[in-house]
């Protein structure tokens, strides 16, 4: 589950709230969190929720690169090798663990081409150090980075809106990459930042300025699919995940209980017809 929405970046929110929704969260079967430095209080609240729950220990993911924020559309970054370093041991006192499972470079497309070589090796360093365990990239991915990708040196690729209902583009390249290399690929924003969901109406009339076009029109077609069958479109969306012929790790993003409770209940109802499934691929062409 990922924690941007639960640490207040679409919006201020109840910090015992977003405790509890991640204790519901991993109370019902979730097994792994993914946090940042830039979702504004996610860390300490992901580190409250560590030090109530008595279950199994979840894997923790954090990202290092984009700083503290309480706006998603608001990004700065210091990927500097003192920046990387002081941001991971910030995240661990956070959080309160001694290693993180997953350290991703926080949106690499950010990262200046001239010190990748540099950011590279500072994550290979701590992970050297023990101090995280599998290093990998969090978000879309420049061209230019993708011979440091075939090198290996990443064990994690999450990217978002490139595997879901409204775009399947990561169903022929990167989910296949990864799996034929041995990589982890997580998949976030399963309902495309919203489009998929409660922002389908207002984002009609007025779209983000990050939302192409061709989205839109894509949900639109959708909308249809799921009237023709008699399915919500937010759960056809979630559901859709489900027939994916490849292992990957879906990364929810709930920002309140009944946001969490939704998405727990589509994914309940199991994968979806293949009939179905085939006409979210076909809408995609």
């Amino acid at each position: 589950m990922g924690t941007a929405g639960l640490g207040g970046v679409w919006g201020r929110r109840d910090r015992p709230a977003s405790v509890r929704t991640i204790l519901t969260a991993l109370e019902n079967g979730i097994t792994a969190l993914d946090t940042a430095p830039a979702y504004g209080d996610a860390e300490e609240i992901v580190g409250d929720a560590l030090k109530q729950w008595r279950g199994p220990m979840p894997v923790i993911s954090t990202k290092a690169g984009r700083l503290r924020s309480y706006a998603a559309e608001e990004a700065r970054y210091d990927y500097s090798a003192a920046g990387i370093m002081n941001s991971v041991y910030h995240s661990l006192k956070a959080l309160g663990i001694p290693a993180v499972d997953v350290l991703f470079l926080h949106d690499p497309e950010a990262v200046p081409e001239e010190e990748a070589d540099n950011v590279i090796g500072v994550m290979q360093h701590l992970k050297q150090l023990g101090l995280v365990k599998k290093i990998g990239l969090g978000g879309n991915i420049p061209l230019w980075m993708e011979a440091a990708i075939k090198t290996g040196v990443f064990d994690v690729i999450m990217e978002f809106n490139r595997l879901n209902a409204g775009n399947v583009a990561a169903l022929y390249d990167r989910l296949p990459f990864c799996q034929a290399r041995g990589m982890a690929y997580y998949a976030a924003s399963p309902l495309h930042m919203g489009l998929l969901g409660r922002n389908f109406n207002v984002w009609q009339q007025q779209p983000p300025s990050w939302l192409p076009a061709d989205r839109i029109a894509t949900a639109q077609r959708l909308q249809l699919i799921a009237d023709r069958h008699r399915l919500s479109l937010p759960v056809m969306a979630h559901r859709f995940l489900l027939n994916i012929p490849h292992a990957f790790n879906i990364v929810i993003g709930a920002s309140a209980p009944d946001e969490l409770e939704d998405s727990l209940s589509a994914f309940r109802e199991g994968p979806l017809p293949a009939a179905v499934y085939q006409d979210i691929l076909d809408c995609n062409k």
